[in-house]
């Protein structure tokens, strides 16, 4: 037996070995399906571009699908939802950065719409997400 004990019965060490070993598994199970988790938010058809840009910051997505609903970071919101997110964000981190991915599909207006929301919530770092 593993356990320390004294001439009495009680034991005085415990063997973490297994819990180390499940500790172990566990982590591995989560790195091998993080990679297969995609985001769940809205399905977006980017636009074209012939160059993407590509920002060495992280930054909040939104994403916006043909019907004009909205996923912001895989959360869907709504317009109002967005504003409060985005004054939050903005009060949090005055330089955030917000990358719009909206559908192909989308009227014009629409986008419109909601960059304005983005700017009247206090955030001025705003950019388009296309593919190449």
């Amino acid at each position: 037996m593993t356990t320390d004990t004294e001439e009495d019965g009680v034991v005085t060490g415990i063997n973490v070995t297994p819990l180390v070993d499940i500790t172990l598994v566990l982590l591995i199970i989560f790195m091998v399906t993080a990679h297969f988790v995609t985001d769940t938010g809205v399905k977006v058809n980017l636009p074209k571009a012939a160059a993407a840009e590509v920002n060495p910051t992280p930054a909040l997505t939104l994403n916006v699908g043909k019907n004009g609903e909205l996923s912001l970071m895989g959360q869907k919101v709504d317009a109002n939802g967005l504003k409060a997110n985005m004054a939050r964000e903005a009060k949090l981190n005055p330089g955030v950065r917000v990358v719009v991915a909206a559908d192909e599909a989308l009227i014009y207006k629409d986008v419109i719409k909601i960059l304005d929301l983005i700017k009247q919530a206090g955030v001025t770092r705003v950019a388009l997400s296309s593919e190449k």
